[in-house]
């Protein structure tokens, strides 16, 4: 099936579940219908990629460059790449050899660098398009390659490239979420805006719940008071 078919069946899918009816334009309107569809799901899927770091867009491992020198510790990220996945359980890696020789925790970027922590744990942000550590590489560090997690961008629908409804949970995630928008925009439909977005939103929680599950027991840290001294 051609990539306009899958993405005609989709729109009229949306249009059925907001007018509970199926479009029945031709030649030049149906044109117009399938691109007035591909805009709207183009402006919704900016919103729904942002919502967690969806598994079908994950890269893992990506080597983000090859430390050349003692003095750089910024890195850009390329364009095609939206993030790297940040989270208390997530490192960036030094590889050298195929041997991990050091790890920094991906924070946000104001716990990039705490002064007041003894131990000083090295730690890397993203910022602005950059990938900032909290220190520079050392001597024996350079020639090491620079490893993370990171997440592409959901690929825009466009008559020839159907790729991003593949990349859905499901389809009825599209068909909520852009319907929940026209609706929205649509001074005659705006009252069923809000069923929409219930639905959309019941949908969307049920995929992050599946794309975020584990099958790993996350422990409680406890605190760390090794490092007190003296006498009890």
């Amino acid at each position: 099936m051609a990539a306009i078919d899958n993405i005609r069946n989709l729109a009229q899918d949306t249009y059925y579940t907001i007018n509970d009816a199926e479009n029945d334009d031709e030649e030049e309107d149906l044109i117009a219908f399938e691109n007035d569809f591909i805009r709207g799901f183009n402006l919704w899927s900016d919103e729904y990629e942002t919502e967690t770091y969806w598994n079908q867009l994950r890269v893992n491992d990506y080597e983000l460059a090859t430390i050349a020198n003692e003095t750089t510790f910024s890195f850009e990220l390329s364009e095609e790449y939206r993030t790297p996945v940040i989270n208390p359980n997530q490192e960036l890696k030094f590889i050298s050899d195929g041997t991990v020789i050091a790890r920094f925790k991906m924070v946000d970027p104001g716990q990039r660098v705490v002064d007041d922590e003894l131990d000083r744990p090295d730690r890397a942000a993203f910022v602005g398009r950059n990938i900032v550590l909290s220190r520079v590489p050392k001597p024996e560090e350079v020639g090491a390659t620079i490893v993370l997690d990171v997440v592409e961008y959901l690929p825009k629908l466009t008559r020839t490239d159907d790729s991003a409804i593949s990349l859905l949970y499901n389809k009825n995630l599209a068909v909520l979420g852009v319907s929940k928008n026209k609706a929205l925009s649509d001074v005659t439909k705006v009252s069923l805006s809000p069923s929409f977005a219930q639905k959309y939103n019941n949908e969307l929680n049920k995929a992050i719940a599946i794309n975020n599950q584990s099958t790993t027991i996350d422990m409680m840290r406890r605190d760390d008071y090794s490092s007190i001294g003296g006498i009890w």
